[in-house]
């Protein structure tokens, strides 16, 4: 019964407690001693295994011995399996820990799925990836993404191709030059107003940028609010182009509109179709002319026209000549107005002040004439200066003083480019009698058989008269065009005769003059 009692201990201790057992030692029976020590050998292993020590051998034999043998080998497979599983491998599949093998097969397939759902993710994300950057590297337009301060994360390397400069050169310019003013100003004033938040429609922006060789394009920058998947603020995302050829196109439109608006109100001036003089003033504000109360009047008479008007190129090239010169001279200060008149360039300056009224248009003259000749060298410019009057409604005859004052200026000073009407003389009248027919008939009946023996005999006999009627005797004159007078003399005898005059008379010589300038005016306005 003691015996019974001290099995029964020992084998509580060997289920309850860790270590070995108390009074084994001791312990008489050989049988029982060994059955507890196999006990607690298979104990050990047990204890082992449920730790995860898998590493543990049982050399003990039989069913129980044999079943954690079976247990061990099985999740030794299974770490295996998990194994696998990590490195990638899905084929693996476990059929005898039920439940749990159910869990291990539900996860296998999850953990296969995700994987191929990643792959397909990671494949579509590359392929958009790939697209994004083909358009980006190829387009013409630059993309450039900013972050809240503006520092640059990504450029396009069209940027190159935009500005001259490198992606990467071009990320570490200073802000200012990157961004220019106006965007830098617009994109700060957003951050700093918290309307960026509130922003959902992209804003553009046109604004003139410097190139890396220092030339100015202008650029249209689209500008949108990028934002994460959550919606939260994460930077500028900003597509540019170069506008320059839409801008130089709408520039030219422009100046085209407000050339053809001042031509047709000033000529409309001339030609009396304008109203009283506080409409007409009126009229010019509302075109945005700044009509001066007090004005010099030029005319421009531009010999450009040696060009060939029988064909449409050689018309289109004498019409930019004269835009050229119309922009240049309007755009040179805004006490200018010049417009496109029927045979030249009209001018009007604002007159400030009316003392050395005649000085200053002479200088003005000059200035107009230096500038026009610096731009087109080849083109001869005679500028003719009306006299003034105060009222606006004498503009038509100011106007037709400067075109004589050209005129007369060609038979006062042919070597001079500006004649001032003040200076013309007789010539204020003669020049513009000069273009009647009655001015014709006056020439003819006076001159006309001179001429037309001078055309028959091939003779200088006009050209003398001229001469004798202008020197004060027939030496000097013989003097000045190196003949002897004797000829001198001779010739005067002869056109005494053709035109059966006597030179010594006074009338006859004041009506012979007349007809000789103005037969003079008459040709030079034919050329």
């Amino acid at each position: 019964m003691e015996s019974v009692e001290k099995i029964s201990l020992l084998f509580n201790e060997l289920l309850q407690k860790r270590g070995l057992t108390t009074g084994i030692d001791s312990q008489e029976n050989p049988v029982i001693k060994q059955l507890i020590e196999d006990f607690m050998v298979i104990r050990d292993f047990t204890h082992a295994i449920s730790n995860g020590d898998l590493s543990q051998n049982l050399e003990i034999k039989g069913f129980w011995a044999g079943a954690l043998k079976a247990l061990q080998a099985n999740l030794r497979h299974l770490t295996w399996q998990a194994k696998m599983v990590e490195s990638g491998d899905y084929s693996q599949h476990v059929a005898f820990m039920g439940d749990f093998s159910i869990a291990f097969n539900t996860m296998i397939r999850r953990l296969e799925q995700a994987e191929e759902n990643e792959k397909k993710y990671i494949q579509a994300l590359e392929e958009s990836e790939q697209k994004y950057r083909l358009i980006a590297e190829n387009t013409d337009d630059v993309i450039l993404l900013m972050d809240e301060n503006l520092n640059v994360t990504y450029v396009s390397p069209s940027i190159e191709k935009l500005l001259g400069y490198h992606a990467d050169e071009f990320r570490q310019l200073p802000v200012s030059e990157r961004v220019l003013p106006l965007m830098e100003t617009t994109l700060r004033n957003l951050l700093k107003t918290g309307d960026l938040y509130q922003s959902q429609n992209p804003m553009l922006l046109e604004l003139e940028q410097r190139c890396k060789n220092g030339n100015l394009i202008w650029m249209e920058s689209l500008i949108s609010i990028a934002r994460n998947d959550q919606g939260v603020f994460s930077g500028f995302l900003c597509v540019t182009r170069n506008i320059t050829i839409r801008k130089q196109t709408e520039n030219l439109l422009q100046r085209s509109y407000i050339r053809r608006q001042r031509n047709s109100f000033l000529n409309d001036l001339l030609n009396g179709l304008v109203g009283p003089e506080t409409e007409t003033y009126a009229a010019a504000l509302r075109m945005g002319i700044q009509f001066p109360r007090q004005f010099s009047m030029y005319f421009l008479e531009l010999e450009v026209f040696n060009l060939s008007d029988d064909n449409s190129e050689a018309l289109r090239q004498k019409q930019r000549i004269l835009d050229t010169i119309l922009d240049m001279l309007n755009a040179a200060d805004h006490s200018t107005i010049a417009w496109e008149a029927a045979t030249g360039i009209g001018i009007l300056q604002h007159l400030p002040i009316q003392s050395e009224r005649k000085a200053q248009e002479l200088a003005a003259a000059k200035v107009y004439a230096n500038r026009i000749q610096a731009a087109f060298p080849d083109i001869q410019v005679r500028i003719g200066i009306s006299d003034y009057f105060e009222s606006i409604t004498c503009f038509a005859r100011r106007f037709n003083h400067a075109k004589t004052a050209v005129t007369a200026g060609r038979v006062l000073a042919p070597n001079e480019v500006i004649c001032h009407f003040e200076d013309c003389g007789v010539y204020q009248v003669m020049t513009s009698f000069a273009a009647t027919e009655e001015a014709d008939l006056f020439i003819e009946k006076n001159l006309g058989p001179l001429i037309a023996y001078d055309q028959l005999n091939g003779t200088d006999l006009v050209f003398t008269l001229e001469k004798i009627l202008a020197g004060p005797s027939i030496k000097e004159v013989a003097n000045q065009i190196f003949v002897h007078h004797k000829t001198i003399a001779f010739r005067k005898q002869r056109i005494e005769k053709i035109l059966n005059v006597m030179l010594e008379s006074a009338d006859t010589r004041m009506l012979l003059g007349t007809a000789l300038r103005l037969q003079k005016i008459a040709q030079l306005s034919k050329t």
